[in-house]
Parts: C-alpha cells; structure tokens; sequence
C-alpha cells in the first residue's frame, strides 16, 4: 500500500480557514467605518503566485502558491493608496525530469502579509503600483525526495518591496500583476555555500523570496 504523507498540506488548509475568518472580521469592521464614503473601497484578491529563492542554486519561477485576502483602496487628489492584508505561499521548487523516482527538492514559505501600495493611473483603464510590504511567517516546509530535510530556520518577519500592474476589466473587476522581492535575506546562506566562495557571499547575505503574482481582485464597495 503506497501513502504519499504530506502533514504541511492539511496545516496550509488550516491556516487558509483561519485567515479567511480574519478578513471576514477584518471586512466587518471596515464596512461599519467606510460603506458610507466615496473615497473608500474595499474588495478581495484570489489568484496564483508564482516564486523562486535568490542564493539556493536553483532558477526559474517553479513554485506555483496562493495570494489570497482583502484590500482597502482609498482615493486621493494625485494617486490612490491601498492596504491589503493577505495570505500568501512563496518558495521554490527543482523541477524533475519526467520518468524518474526523484522527486526534487522543494521549499515553501507561507506568511500572513500586509501590503502598502500606491496606485497611480497612467492610461485609460491601466495603472501601476509600488509599494512596500510586511510578512509574518506562519509555518514553512523542506523537502527532499519527498523527504522532510529542515534546514536553517526562516526568519519570523520579512520586508520587501514590490512593483505591479493593473488593469480594469469592468467597474468592479481588475486583473492585477506584482512583482515582489525580499528587502533582507529570510534566511542566511548555508555554511557550506557560504564557505565556498567567501568574496561573493560578503555582499549576498542569504537568501531572499522573489515572486510574481497573477490575481483578480473584486471591488464590492465600487460606486
């Protein structure tokens, strides 16, 4: 009998459930403070985030995750400023040869992450962002050959800034790319890696999560 055990999938539902309860409350309140102001709107977010590990050796967006949580836009005179609290897998993945019993090596991150943006619109229905965000890292998991392999530990908090694109599909519907990087290693480099070329590694710290997102994000406050 062949059981494939992978505990960390039920603890990802787990804290799916659990944040999803968060932006019910977290919607509560902002609909009891702004339903009644034009300046403000609010939403959710769903979508893929695609990401990789600068400084573990491997390339390629090849870790596929969630983004997934809420928003609250407010508009003024010259741009438009948005806070958004989300849940997010980033991470990355060795991709494996078809036909083989090698299952690779993969790394997933998973953090609670609360985004600041500004928003600015540039043509018609088109806009960019730049912002910046805060991370708390709810859990992670390594794995080797299917093989739980922990290495060094993550730090509890990451910073990073991101870039991004949007576009209005109708007044209530957007489609939304980000590019997001790491400010800080989330993890120092292993002491193996760092050995091995020491004038590199003295201005790489560690290791830092690069990711790319694809999302739609409703508007329900939209006027």
């Amino acid at each position: 009998m062949f059981i494939i055990r992978r505990p960390w999938l039920l603890s990802m539902f787990k804290n799916i459930i659990l944040f999803m309860n968060k932006i019910v409350v977290f919607f509560f309140i902002l609909a009891s403070n702004f339903c009644y102001s034009q300046d403000f709107n609010a939403g959710t977010i769903i979508g893929i985030n695609t990401s990789q590990v600068s400084g573990d050796n491997l390339s390629g967006f090849n870790k596929l995750g969630l983004r997934i949580g809420g928003f609250v836009n407010r508009k003024f005179r010259h741009f438009d400023g948005q806070i958004e609290l989300q849940y997010i897998n980033k991470g990355s993945r060795e991709l494996i040869e078809q036909n083989t019993y090698n299952e690779g090596y993969k790394f997933q991150v998973n953090y609670i992450e609360i985004p600041i943006s500004m928003k600015k619109n540039i043509y018609k229905n088109s806009h960019v962002e730049l912002g910046f965000s805060i991370g708390h890292l709810l859990n992670w998991i390594e794995e080797y050959d299917g093989i739980d392999n922990y290495g060094i530990d993550i730090k509890k908090i990451e910073y990073s800034c991101h870039i991004g694109f949007q576009y209005k599909i109708n007044p209530n519907l957007y489609f939304n790319s980000r590019l997001s990087n790491s400010l800080s290693p989330i993890r120092p480099h292993s002491l193996n890696q760092h050995n091995s070329d020491s004038n590199v590694y003295q201005w790489n710290r560690g290791q830092y999560n690069t990711s790319i997102s694809f999302v739609i994000k409703y508007y329900f406050l939209k006027k």
